[in-house]
């Protein structure tokens, strides 16, 4: 019986980081990372995303 409950609690976290990962994934690389808000980087291609972005409307 404590077996069954070990499985099920290892499925079950393992389930949890698939869902998670996936979810992060879908977001991309800088909005999915947990340290986009410090993180000099992201704050780099955030900026050269704009630029570029206001280039094509003008």
């Amino acid at each position: 019986m404590i077996n069954v409950i070990i499985l099920l609690v290892i499925l079950g976290y393992s389930a949890w980081v698939l869902v998670r990962f996936l979810r992060k994934s879908r977001q991309g690389a800088c909005s999915g990372c947990s340290s986009s808000k410090s993180c000099s980087g992201c704050a780099a291609s955030a900026v050269k995303e704009d630029h570029a972005n206001i280039k094509r409307t003008v």
